[in-house]
This record gives C-alpha cells, structure tokens and sequence, in this order.
C-alpha cells in the first residue's frame, strides 16, 4: 500500500525574511519497508512567503502556498513526494516575499455554487463561502448540495444541510471530471467514462461526518446559531473545505460552542485527513462519526481500535431509474487518542433504513483529528473484492501510525 496522509509541520521554520529571498534544507525519511506515493509534507510558514520553490535535486517539485484564514498571507506550503522503502530525500527550498506564486497544473478541485434556475443555459455561480441561520435549509439553493472535494481518485461533496453528510463521487478513471458533470453525470457522459454519485448516505454520517452521540442515534446541526462553508483552497497539492458550525446545542442544556471542522484531500490520495477545532475544551461532548451501512449485502469490518470498514451494493438517490447499483467500500481511523468504542444505530424505516456503523469519539482539549476513505467498483484503479478492501484499510492505518520524519 503507498498511499499515506500525514501532516508534517515544522514550527518556527521561518523566523523572518530579512532578504527577498531564502534557501533552506529540508529531510524527509521513510520509515518503513513499504514505498509510498504522493506523500505530504506540510511546513508552517510565520513570516510573509508569495512565491516557493521546492526541488528534489535539479527537479521542481509542484508546491502549494495556503492562506487558511483569509487575512491576505500565506500560512503554509505543501507538496507531496513518492518515496522507496527506508529512503530519505533532501529538498531544496526557496522562499521569497518578492513574488508571485509558481504555476502549477490543479490537481485537486473545490468547489461551491449558487444554483441557476433557468430552465435553458444554467450558468450557477461559483462562490468562495457562504453563511446560512438556524432555521434555514439552503439544500435547493446552493449547487451542488453543497461543497465538493475532488482529486483524480476520489470525490466528495458535504450537504449543506442539518446532517452535513459527506456523499462520495466515484471515478471510472484516474481524472478529474465533477467540474464537467457537477455529480449529475448524464448517461452520455457515463457512457463517456465519466465517474458518478456512488453512495445513498440517507440520514446517516455518509462517510466521515462528524456528529454528536446520545448514546443510540447520531445529533446533526439542527440547532446552530449559523452554518458556514467555505472552500479554503484549491492547487496542485491539496484541497481544502472548512464547515464552520456556531452555537451547537447538541442537547437543551449544553453549553453552545464553535466547531470548525476542517476537510484536507491531498493530490494523490483516496482518504481525507479530518482536523476538527472547537472554541473552549469539550470534555462534556460526546461525539461521534462514521460510514453508512450500505444495506444490499454490507459486510463489516472493525479491529476494535478505531478502524471500522465496510463493504456493499448501493444505490445513489435511492432511485435506479437515474443512477446504477455500485459496490462501494467505505473507511474511517480514529486515533487512540479519540476513539472511545464501535456502535451502531438504524431507524428500522422501510425499504432502505437509516442505519450507519458508528465510532463513538470524544476529546478533553478543543480539537481532533480522523481520517476516511473510499472506493467502488467502478474504478478502473481499485479493489476487485472486500478482502482487498479490508486489507488496504489494516495497511493505511499502519503508515498513519508511522508517519515519515523530517529533519
């Protein structure tokens, strides 16, 4: 397995840029007896950067540069790098305050819209964020649904709704192509090798969503003061998308507090590395997430010690007149840290059940992270049965507990 997700921060790296220009060195080993491909790392930047170059040798190396709080400077840059077994590279990297970013081709995708009714020549609008209050259900309003994610594996979109569900788009070949079917692939473009909506995420978390836990049933976001989503980046590197909840009341007599929940897709990669912040310690929060339980034929699997997977048929929209029936295998990792224990939940209702294979979470300071995953059988890249599925699942957690290192 060479996939990894790791974030990688070097603090204090950049103390000042005194000159318009700074080289500095940086080493990255692999730890394990495995390759990995598409490997992040991720360095802090505390002074003012506008242009990075990164090279590996005489190689230039695609890199980011993120400004993740929209103050008009740039907190951090990214690349990802392929790696053998026990190998450590050295890059090279030049920082300048004189400059504009490097050119790079997109990678990865985030978008958001305001829905254009018309009935001929829909032109929706593409936004950066948008802000909705307690009692308003902006579903039918924002396109498509709500944010998406995408790189040339993998793609999600988060309802904008109460539930913030994450849906998964599956791709029959390595590109991108959600800017072109918007997740409403039409049968000509499906003919065409074009990827679709794979998932029925019903009342449930979809794949990853982090929720609140009575004890039997998931608490969405019905009560919130408002809901934001914001698309944070897009580039070579990585997509980001934060969902910003304010004044949750999980139940009447919490104290209300801020979430930010944070969305990372790295070029690359079919998992998505979840960093949730909250704006006081909430110990007295019992939370929880996880992965519908696909209803035709699932099959599970958990070791008990916050990976859970599955494996099944579903059918997007719940409707077979517009979408096909797919094998999808869904994923999610919970750090010791976090995870508290499995459960499950369903509401019985007929024919297709709301029911999802829960991991109960908590946290005594003001963050977590998580990661999730996904395939399906679409895929001309993926997993032929759930016995690789589960496999890759037990292979992936290893290389997120045995992260590479940077010197």
């Amino acid at each position: 397995m060479k996939k990894l997700t790791t974030l990688l921060t070097m603090l204090g790296l950049v103390t000042s840029l005194c000159a318009a220009e700074k080289n500095i060195k940086v080493k990255v080993t692999n730890p394990s007896q495995k390759a990995r491909s598409a490997v992040p790392v991720v360095i802090k930047l505390n002074s003012e950067t506008t242009q990075a170059i990164v090279k590996l040798g005489n190689h230039e190396i695609p890199s980011q540069l993120d400004d993740l709080n929209d103050d008009g400077v740039n907190d951090e840059l990214s690349f990802v790098t392929d790696m053998a077994s026990k190998e450590t590279q050295e890059f090279t990297i030049t920082l300048s305050s004189d400059g504009i970013p490097r050119a790079y081709n997109n990678r990865t995708y985030g978008y958001i819209g305001i829905r254009d009714r018309s009935e001929k020549k829909q032109k929706h609008q593409r936004i950066n964020s948008v802000t909705f209050p307690k009692d308003t259900n902006p579903y039918n309003y924002i396109y498509p649904h709500g944010a998406v994610m995408e790189n040339d594996m993998v793609g999600f979109r988060v309802y904008c709704d109460h539930r913030q569900s994450i849906d998964l788009y599956g791709h029959r070949h390595r590109k991108m192509d959600i800017a072109e079917t918007g997740f409403y692939t039409t049968p000509l473009q499906r003919e065409q090798g074009y990827g679709e909506d794979v998932l029925y995420t019903g009342s449930t978390y979809g794949c990853g969503t982090l929720h609140g836990w009575d004890g039997k049933n998931a608490i969405m976001f019905e009560n919130v003061r408002n809901t934001t989503q914001t698309i944070v980046c897009e580039g070579p590197v990585r997509t980001i998308i934060d969902i910003t909840n304010k004044g949750w009341k999980p139940t009447a007599d919490s104290k209300p507090v801020d979430i930010v929940t944070r969305y990372i897709l790295y070029y690359g990669h079919r998992d998505v590395e979840v960093q949730v912040k909250f704006s006081r310690p909430v110990p007295d929060l019992q939370l929880s997430t996880g992965i519908v339980d696909i209803v035709e034929g699932s099959e599970e699997f958990s070791d008990k010690a916050g990976l859970r997977g599955d494996w099944g048929t579903a059918c997007a929209g719940n409707n077979p007149k517009v979408y096909d029936t797919i094998t999808v295998g869904l994923g999610i990792f919970v750090p010791s840290t976090y995870y508290k224990n499995d459960s499950h939940f369903s509401d019985g209702k007929k024919p297709l059940p709301n029911q999802a294979y829960v991991q109960v979470l908590g946290t005594e300071t003001d963050s977590l992270h998580y990661w999730f995953a996904s395939t399906c059988h679409i895929e001309s890249f993926g997993f032929s049965n759930k016995d690789a599925w589960f496999q890759w699942l037990q292979e992936w957690k290893k290389e997120l507990e045995e992260p590479v290192l940077v010197k």
